[in-house]
Formats: structure tokens, C-alpha cells, sequence
């Protein structure tokens, strides 16, 4: 053992001299040959261990499959209502078939009025609270939805449009994938951000189901549920989109609602079209959303009765479907036929506006549904109502009407939905056409801008504008409303008496700061905290002016007991000049709690606002 050692430290084994130097040109042998020959490999970077990552990924992948299947459900309920109700399935037809009748649509609208009215009662004595979609979830809930919230929308839609009201599914179908995530998240104990995701996910889910467009869905959930984007929510949206779609071509194959072919390429003379188009579909959708609003004022002001109201929008609809069956269900099957020409001219023109007042009565009128199907088959016929006119033109470029169709369609559909790019890449899945993409493109970002600039709101948000919400998307603005002011509460810094003098107020500010000085009674009671500006607006005129320290507080403003939010609390310091807040008790308003710093307040804020933006872009911990 000792020789060993002696060999490994590089002496001889039988004298312990040190061993003679290798001949020149011969490396040094070395004692370790075994340590020379290994490969030295680099350092192995630090890779994160699996985490909750993984499982809200597959959580995700779950809930698209399973609203893909919901969504296969619906769509195809809805032919087999329709086709029982009316005699045809709207959704599949714009002709009336000859064994269908006005007065079978006729009565079908009727028992959709009284239905629907009926379940708008059951489900308000049901639950107290107007059921909650997923934009305002997302913005003012934290993506808290229930199964009430689903019944509440998803049931009277469908009894809308499976009589034959001009609204569309898409609500319905985005309602019960985003309610879908949100409960199994909360099953899950996912974090607030989670959920806010994973509703984004249901709903893009929905509509990639709808559409057969996964993209399409993805920048559906970015635009309107989330409001941002990041790298964070790309796979989860993204896979949960792409598995929605593939259960529903698994399920009813890979057909979509409506194919799509626009014809030659474009050309230069393309592009001032699209504009001129974009423009003129941001007017048209804003006059749809005003029209809404219109009608159902003028319904309300003239007929108390909600029955009454829906049936008269019925016997509307009955009317306009004696010339124009088309205008019944969402439309998708018109789209079609309007792109590829089957509709034109003068046509299109009647269908257009018969379309458009349809649409507007049935929800003015109170028959449950949305816009998103609508809005496609408005823009269509715009587009070829613009051709038809266009082509009046002496010496004017000869423009495809079918290119026309699909500019105005995603045009019309970005102005009232609110999503110009689910609406350019809507027709890129359907189309297959890059160039004649880039020419949608231009129109639908043009009436994007200018009902922005021009009105400000998409259907939805306008919606929410009328019920007094003020959301303009899913923006998470409710987490200040949710944040109580019991740790930033603070004594006041100092306290005078209310015959305190001027001096006595002096030395007491020049101890509290921005902390306040408290004004009581001689009983007891607190009369309210000093305004330094009095102070100073005094000190500036004479320092002998006879003032005690009662008549140097605030003016009465507003009341801040320690129930209020950290959101109103920054509206007063945001409307109100002043430094310093005063709590005072629930019951006795005579009674100081503390006081409130406005630098306090936005801190917190700040650090709140902080905190969310790291969530939304992936820099905090995935649990």
C-alpha cells in the first residue's frame, strides 16, 4: 500500500528518488492516463424542474378538447332545433325550402318570445346577480365564473337562435368554454392569473372550434380576454386552440362553416380599395351598435311589457324573412354564398339592410345572442354592395367582388367585435390566400382605428358602457377594487386641541409631514385634520392673524371609513389635492381611525400593478 502511495506522488518505489525526466520529444507520462483521456464536456445548464408549468399546459389541453366537444354539441343542436322549429336550419340555408311556411316562423318566433322571457325570469329569481360573460370576468373577477354564469347566458341564447332570432352562438359557445376553465381551475387552487388564462383559453378554444381557425381563436383571447400578450400564455392558449380543433374535425370533420375562394390575385389598385372599404365599414358598424341602442329604447319607452317586446321584434323578423329568409340564425351560411357572387347587386343591398335592422331588433327587443356571425354577413354584403356600386365608375379598375366580400367582412367584424387581428387571420385560415390577406389586413385595421377614434367602443364593451361598467376589455382592473387600505392605515403623526393657536399648529406640522395632525374637541371629538396650505396661505398674509386650529383643517370632503377600496381611495387623491386622508369608524363618524398618505396609496398600487405585470408576462412562478 505504502508503494503505491509512493508511485502516485511520483517517486520511485525502491528509493524514493524522484523519477528521471522523460527523453526530449516524449511527453511525461502521467500517473492519471485514465483522467487524460476522458472528454472534458461542458457544464450542463441549470434545467428547471417540472412544475406547475407543465400541468396548467396540459390543463389547458384538456379544456380545449372538452370545448371542442361542447362546441360540436351546440353546433349541431342548434341545426336539429332549427330544422324542427322552422323547418329548415337557418344556419345551413338562406333559401326556404317548399314543405317550410312564414306562419311555422311566425309562431316559432312567438314561442321564442314568451320562452325567453320566461327563463330572463326563472334565472334573475334564480340569482340575484346578472350573470357575468368573460370579458367582464377577466377584468373585474379574476376569472371567477360559475355554472350559474353559464345556464344564465348559454340557455336563453339558445332559445333565441334555435327559433330563428337573427343572433348568433358564438356567445354561447365562448360562455361555456370560458365558465369550463374557470371552474376547473378553481377546483385546481390555480392563482388569480391562472384563471384569468385559462378563461382566455376556454374562449379561444371556443371560437378555434367554431371557425376551424386556431389562430384566429388565439388572438381572439389576446385581444378581448387578456389584453396583452406574452410568452408566457402563448403555449397554453395556443394548444388549448389547436386541440379544440382537432377534437372538432375528429368529430364532424374538417369542413368549416363557410369556405372561402377569392379569386385572381390582388393587385396596387387593391389597396386604396381596402381603405375606402374599412371606412365605410366603420361606419356601418358603428350605426349597427347605435341601432341596437335605439331600438331597445324606443321598445322600452313605448312597450313596458317584455313579452310584448320580443313579439313584436318576431313579427319584425317574420316580415323581413317573407323576402329575405337569410336574415334568420347567425347567417354563416349567406357568408359563403355572398363571397362567391351567388348574392350581389341589389341583393345584396336588401339583405344588407334587412340583415343589419334584423339583427338590431332581435337584441334590442331582448332575444339573447351576440354579433360575431352577424357582423361576418353584414361585412360580406357590404363588400359586395361596394363592388356593384364601384363598378358604376367610369374608367374605375375592375375589382373582385369576391375580394370585396372578404375585406368587408373582416372590416364590419373588427369594428363591432373589437379584434381586427382574429379577423385578419380568420380569413388567412379560411382563404389560404397570403396576398389577398395583406389587402384584408389594411381594411380591417382602418375600421378598427377609426371606430376607436370615432366612437371608442366595440359591441361589447358598449354594452358594458350602457350597464355602467367601464371596461374596455379583459384588463385586470378589479385587483385595486379588490385590495383593502388596512395596511397603510397609519395614527395620525401629531394632535392639537380645536382652540389650539396658530403656533401650536406650526409646531405640529413641522413634525408630521405628510403623516397629518389631528384637530379634536374639547369632548373628544375629531373635527378633521389640518390643511397645510391653509397654514402656509395664512403664514403668507400675516403670522398675527387670530386662528385656532379648527378653522385650519380640510373643508368637508369625502368620507373614507376602512371598508373602502384602494381604488377609491386613489379616486379621491387623484380628484383631490390634498396629502392626507382621515378614516374615520363605520358607525360613529365623529371617531378617528387613522389617516391615509397619498404617496402610501400609490405605492401600493404601484407594487399591486407591478406584481400583475409580471404575472401577465411570465416572471413570476408558475404554481
Amino acid at each position: 500500500m505504502k508503494v503505491a502511495v509512493q508511485a502516485e506522488s511520483g517517486l520511485t518505489a525502491k528509493t524514493g528518488a524522484p523519477k528521471p525526466p522523460a527523453p526530449r520529444g516524449q511527453a511525461a507520462p502521467h500517473p492519471n492516463r485514465m483522467m487524460l483521456l476522458r472528454p472534458r464536456l461542458p457544464a450542463l445548464p441549470n434545467i428547471r424542474k417540472p412544475n406547475g408549468s407543465f400541468r396548467l399546459v396540459g390543463l389547458a389541453i384538456v379544456i380545449g378538447i372538452l370545448t371542442g366537444l361542447m362546441v360540436a354539441v351546440v353546433q349541431q343542436f342548434v341545426v336539429f332545433a332549427q330544422r324542427a322549429m322552422l323547418g329548415f336550419a337557418a344556419e345551413r340555408r338562406i333559401a326556404l325550402p317548399d314543405h317550410a311556411s312564414f306562419l311555422r316562423i311566425a309562431l316559432a318566433l312567438a314561442c321564442s318570445a314568451f320562452l325567453v322571457t320566461l327563463l330572463s325570469h326563472l334565472i334573475a329569481r334564480w340569482k340575484t346577480k346578472d350573470p357575468i360573460d368573460a370579458v367582464e370576468a377577466n377584468a373585474l373577477n379574476g376569472g371567477r365564473m360559475g355554472w350559474s354564469d353559464a345556464t344564465g347566458v348559454v340557455i336563453p341564447i339558445l332559445a333565441s337562435v334555435c327559433f330563428g332570432a337573427s343572433v348568433g352562438i358564438e356567445a354561447a359557445v365562448t360562455q361555456l368554454g370560458a365558465v369550463l376553465a374557470s371552474r376547473l381551475g378553481r377546483r385546481l387552487g390555480r392563482p388569480r392569473s391562472d384563471l384569468r388564462l385559462l378563461v382566455a383559453v376556454g374562449a379561444a378554444a371556443a371560437i378555434a372550434a367554431a371557425y376551424r381557425a386556431p389562430i384566429a381563436g388565439m388572438l381572439y383571447a389576446y385581444e378581448l380576454l387578456l389584453g396583452t400578450f406574452s410568452r408566457r400564455t402563448l403555449a397554453p392558449i395556443g394548444l388549448g386552440a389547436i386541440a379544440a380543433v382537432m377534437t372538432i374535425w375528429l368529430l364532424l370533420g374538417q369542413a368549416r362553416p363557410f369556405s372561402l375562394e377569392t379569386g385572381p390575385g390582388t393587385s396596387w389598385s387593391d389597396y386604396p380599395l381596402a381603405v375606402l372599404i374599412g371606412v365605410v365599414a366603420a361606419f356601418a358598424g358603428i350605426a349597427v351598435m347605435l341601432l341596437v341602442s335605439a331600438i331597445e329604447r324606443l321598445l322600452k319607452r313605448f312597450m313596458k311589457n317584455e313579452v310584448l317586446r320580443r313579439l313584436s321584434a318576431a313579427l319584425l323578423l317574420t316580415a323581413l324573412a317573407t323576402r329575405f329568409p337569410a336574415v334568420l340564425g347567425s347567417g354563416h351560411a349567406a357568408i359563403e354564398h355572398a363571397v362567391s357572387g351567388d348574392i350581389a347587386g341589389r341583393h345584396a343591398l336588401g339583405l344588407l339592410a334587412a340583415k343589419g335592422l334584423a339583427s338590431a331588433a332581435s337584441l334590442g327587443a331582448g332575444f339573447r345572442g351576440g354579433l360575431f356571425g352577424a357582423s361576418l354577413m353584414i361585412g360580406a354584403l357590404l363588400g359586395q354592395v361596394m363592388a356593384w356600386i364601384l363598378a358604376f365608375i367610369p374608367g374605375a379598375p375592375e375589382w373582385s367582388p369576391a375580394l370585396c366580400a372578404v375585406i368587408g367582412m373582416a372590416s364590419v367584424g373588427a369594428s363591432v367585435i373589437g379584434s381586427p387581428l382574429a379577423m385578419i387571420f380568420l380569413v388567412l385560415e379560411t382563404t389560404g390566400d397570403f396576398d389577398a390577406t395583406i389587402v384584408v389586413a389594411i381594411g380591417a385595421l382602418t375600421a378598427s382605428f377609426l371606430t376607436d377614434r370615432l366612437f371608442g367602443y366595440s359591441f361589447a364593451t358598449w354594452r358594458f358602457q350602457q350597464r355602467g361598467l367601464a371596461i374596455e376589455g379583459g384588463h385586470d382592473v378589479s385587483r385595486l377594487e379588490a385590495t383593502a387600505i388596512s395596511e397603510i392605515i397609519k395614527p395620525p403623526k401629531r394632535a392639537v386641541m380645536a382652540n389650539g393657536s396658530l403656533e401650536e399648529v406650526r409646531r405640529a406640522l413641522s413634525t408630521a409631514g405628510a403623516r397629518g395632525t389631528a384637530v379634536y374637541a374639547v369632548d373628544g371629538t375629531f373635527l378633521g385634520l389640518i390643511d397645510p396650505r391653509l397654514v402656509e396661505a395664512i403664514e403668507a398674509e400675516s403670522a398675527d392673524l387670530p386662528v385656532v386650529a379648527a378653522e385650519l383643517v380640510y373643508e368637508s370632503g369625502p368620507i373614507v371609513t376602512p371598508a373602502a377600496s384602494l381604488a377609491e381611495v386613489l379616486d379621491i387623491f387623484r380628484s383631490d389635492d390634498r396629502a392626507t386622508l382621515a378614516v374615520v369608524g363605520f358607525e360613529d363618524r365623529n371617531k378617528i381611525v387613522g389617516c391615509i398618505r397619498a404617496r402610501d396609496a400609490f405605492a401600493l398600487a404601484s407594487s399591486l400593478l407591478d406584481a400583475q405585470r409580471r404575472e401577465d408576462l411570465g416572471g413570476g412562478s408558475w404554481k
